[in-house]
């Protein structure tokens, strides 16, 4: 699977610009396939490139999905450095009734409180 996602960033704490990034995903097992690689890269010199482990925690195919991705890990296995997205496929957001669901699973991955929302004005 491919991807390719389009936005503004900030780097080096100050310069805002409007990157450009490019992702393969690949299925290690095939009996695990929420379990991914995603090696990405930008499409630019100044924007980052490299591979982290992907997984889908939840989704109900139809109008959101929760992924954490690991950049790297410590020497326990456990994640060094992560992040989390929840993909709408509604560009206004997720409805009441699904938030809540969104809410509970952020509770059981410990990350509630640390999302934003990002517009999709189609801007950058």
């Amino acid at each position: 699977m491919t991807a390719s996602s389009k936005g503004r960033v900030k780097l080096f704490g100050f310069w805002v610009i409007c990157a450009d990034m490019a992702a393969q995903y690949t299925v290690p097992d095939p009996t695990t396939p929420a379990k991914m690689y995603m090696t990405y890269q930008g499409l630019a010199s100044y924007l980052s490139s490299g591979g982290d482990n992907y997984w889908v925690i939840d989704t109900d195919y139809d109008n959101y999905a929760i992924t954490y991705a690991c950049r790297s890990l410590k020497e326990d296995g456990s994640c060094d450095d992560g992040y989390s997205l929840i993909f709408s496929r509604n560009p206004r957001g997720l409805p009441p009734a699904i938030q809540r669901i969104v809410r509970q699973k952020q509770e059981e991955i410990c990350m509630s409180g640390q999302f934003q929302p990002v517009l999709q004005s189609g801007a950058c």
